[in-house]
Parts: C-alpha cells; sequence; structure tokens
C-alpha cells in the first residue's frame, strides 16, 4: 500500500493487490451512480449537518479538526452542536467525548437515527459528521476534506493498493479542503495545492497544522510543560495513521528520541503487547515514555501500565494558520436562508 517495500519478490502480491484495487474501484464507481440514479436513496436530517472527511486512510487528522470546528460553531456562532460518528475506533470517540465535554456525542451507523435523537434529547441544530465524505445515506450541507500535506495521495493508488478510499477526482465534490500538517512552509504544499486546484477550483482553501498544547501524566492527567521534555530521553509509544509526524512533533520540542515503538492505526493492545514494549524498554536507558491520546484512552481502559516508567501523553490541537476567517464565514452563510 505504501512502496516502502522494494523488489521484485514483492511485484505479485502488489499485482494482486492492484487487481483488488479495481474491483473496489468499480464498486465505488458503481455506488456513486446508484445513488444519482436514486437507486439508492440519500436522506436528510432536520438540522444543518457538515461532512468531515479525507479520501485517505488515516493520518490526516480528522479527530482533531472536528474538535476544533465544534469549538468554532459553539463558541463563535453560537450554534448548538452535535457530532456524529460510526463508533469503529474506540479510542477516537473517547478523545471526542473527553474535549467536547459539553457537546453530544452520538454513535451509531444509522446517522439519520443520532441526528433525530440530537435534536429530539438536546435540541441540537448542527451536526458534525465524523468521516462522513463516503457516507452518501445522509444528505450534507457542507462537504469539508481533509488532506494531508505531507502525503496527500500516497503512491496514486486506491485501496489496498494504495492508500485512497476515492481518486482524486472526487474532491471535486469538496466545499472546503484543508490542508492538514502545513507547518513545513509554502514549498511543502504548493505542490499539493496545484493537483488541487486542477479537479477543485472552487474550494475554500484551509491550511492547518497539528499544534502540541501540553502533557499530562496518569490517570489523574496532571498537567507538565511543554518545555519539561527538553534534553530528556525518551522512548515514544504509537499506533497511529502518522506516526513519524509523531516523532517529529516530540523532537521539534527538544527531546531526545532514542526508540518509537509503532503499532498500526487503531491498534488494540493487549497484555502481550506491553510485554514487548517493556522489554524494549528494559534494553534503553531512558528518561520516560511518551505517547498520543489515543494511545493513552487504549491503555487505560484495559488497565495496561508501564510498570514505574514514567509515561506522558502529549495533547495536541489543531490549529488554523490560514482561512479561518473565510470558513467561519462559509460556515455562517448555512443559516442566512
Amino acid at each position: 500500500m505504501t512502496d516502502k517495500k522494494t523488489g521484485a519478490i514483492f511485484l505479485p502480491f502488489k499485482f494482486a493487490l492492484y487487481l483488488a484495487s479495481l474491483i473496489y474501484g468499480a464498486a465505488i464507481i458503481f455506488r456513486g451512480i446508484f445513488y444519482k440514479m436514486h437507486i439508492f436513496n440519500t436522506r436528510r436530517a432536520p438540522l444543518k449537518v457538515i461532512s468531515v472527511g479525507n479520501i485517505t486512510l488515516g493520518g490526516t487528522g480528522k479527530t482533531p479538526f472536528t474538535m476544533a470546528l465544534a469549538k468554532i460553531l459553539e463558541k463563535e456562532l453560537k450554534k448548538n452542536v452535535c457530532v456524529l460518528i460510526r463508533g469503529y475506533g474506540w479510542d477516537e470517540q473517547e478523545m471526542l467525548k473527553r474535549n467536547l465535554a459539553d457537546i453530544p456525542i452520538l454513535v451509531g451507523q444509522d446517522r439519520l437515527r443520532s441526528s433525530n435523537k440530537a435534536v429530539k434529547l438536546y435540541g441540537s441544530d448542527t451536526a458534525i459528521l465524523d468521516d462522513g465524505f463516503q457516507h452518501w445515506e445522509l444528505a450534507r450541507d457542507l462537504d469539508i476534506v481533509l488532506v494531508d500535506s505531507r502525503n496527500p495521495f500516497g503512491n496514486g493508488h486506491l485501496f489496498p493498493r494504495g492508500i485512497l478510499r476515492e481518486s482524486k477526482r472526487s474532491l471535486g465534490r469538496a466545499d472546503i479542503i484543508v490542508f492538514t500538517k502545513s507547518d513545513n512552509g509554502p514549498a511543502g504544499i504548493d505542490g499539493v495545492k496545484r493537483a488541487v486546484h486542477a479537479v477543485n477550483k472552487n474550494a475554500i482553501i484551509v491550511e492547518a497544522t497539528h499544534a502540541p498544547k501540553h502533557l499530562y501524566e496518569g490517570r489523574a492527567r496532571r498537567p507538565h510543560e511543554l518545555a519539561s521534555v527538553r534534553s530528556k530521553r525518551v522512548i515514544l509509544l504509537s499506533s497511529i495513521g502518522d506516526p513519524s509526524y509523531f516523532e517529529e512533533t516530540v523532537s521539534g520540542l527538544g527531546a531526545d528520541v532514542i526508540e518509537h515503538i509503532k503499532f498500526p492505526d487503531h491498534h488494540d493492545y493487549r497484555k502481550k503487547d506491553v510485554d514487548r514494549i517493556m522489554a524494549k524498554c528494559g534494553e534503553k536507558h531512558f528518561d520516560l515514555i511518551i505517547t498520543t491520546e489515543k494511545d493513552i484512552v487504549k491503555l487505560n481502559r484495559l488497565g495496561l501500565s508501564m510498570g514505574s516508567h514514567k509515561v506522558l501523553t502529549l495533547v495536541v490541537e489543531m490549529q488554523i494558520l490560514s482561512g479561518k476567517e473565510k470558513l467561519v464565514d462559509r460556515l455562517h452563510s448555512l443559516y442566512i436562508n
């Protein structure tokens, strides 16, 4: 999927995945045709629906952006917002509930049913449809699509040969395109912008980054300043879509990253995983372990600990670098009529 493995030995496997991606792509095309022909029906919810999604597998920052968007709608536009999620990622649910304590988070496959419940129980007037760009069953008033500036389209192939959930052409449906991880300067995203502009000249462009906010320790969430990890020898632990970005972020705080223990995105930890982590830690001389909010949620849920090792969790938030005024204006326009 990532083409990190090279050599003739991998060619048959890659070809098999390519054939599978053709079948997947055909299914995506026909699904869209069936909705346009009304063979499959799109239903409308009794409130404004704003979709936050992407066209790749993981790593774009949907959860941090969903939290940032919810706060804009609630605090700046004074809307009674809720978030609708499918419930596949338990870690993401907990992150949303923890960071949006006063905003209803409704979990369920039937998003229309969830939206009706939000209106009835909470008086919601706006729903954020988390991971909703491919969710054609529910009509949207606004489609926001996140694009990873560092790795926008992977190797250019559809799943399972690549990381694309849809082709780049699908960005033509987006109303707002958010380039995340845009902190490498203009040179880092100019090429991505040109590729997106070729398929969508009218979308509002927003640039954002994952900004470190603070660290905390333990279930009591005892806060630590970002500067507290400067010059410390640290081991990283993560199961996220873009572990390299996490590593760069921690290194940017001045920490000396001596090891990064990585698991697949959304990995469900087991005791054997902790045993592996502890064994790896036993081989190193270090000061502390740093992990992500998604990972600590899963570890705490299962009651798994790192023994006597000090573990800090890095909290990041989505920071909009440019385009916020246009984003807010577009959100406001939803409520004019």
